[in-house]
């Protein structure tokens, strides 16, 4: 049995794996560098939205909001093709909650893509 903390980084590092090597990289590893930050800054939803703007043209953008909607489907058993609705229905302290945990989320990915991407550079 493993623990949620194992649970987390596995799938942070499975959806690093999927983006190695990609031509969209160098972007995806930028936007996890930044994702904790704007998750902290903006607040969830704020980040979010932001997120499904940029992803019709950004395919790094696109590819981690997937990963955020893969982490409440397998991690959270929420599953939602909208997660502007999702948060928006939940009450304060839910939403709270579930900042809380995709900020957690958002740092293993960073961590990770730190360790494992490319960055836009190259290096």
């Amino acid at each position: 049995m493993k623990s949620r903390v194992q649970e987390i980084a596995l799938l942070a590092y499975s959806c690093i794996k999927e983006v190695k090597g990609k031509d969209f990289e160098g972007k995806y590893s930028s936007h996890a560098r930044k994702l904790p930050s704007l998750i902290t800054q903006n607040g969830l939803m704020t980040t979010i939205a932001f997120m499904k703007a940029k992803a019709s043209s950004d395919e790094g953008w696109k590819i981690l909001l997937s990963h955020i909607e893969r982490y409440m489907r397998e991690i959270e058993n929420k599953e939602s093709d909208n997660l502007l609705k999702l948060f928006g229905d939940m009450d304060l302290s839910e939403y709270r909650l579930y900042t809380q945990k995709l900020l957690y989320f958002a740092q293993w990915l960073k961590r990770i893509a730190e360790g494992e991407l490319k960055d836009e550079q190259g290096s």
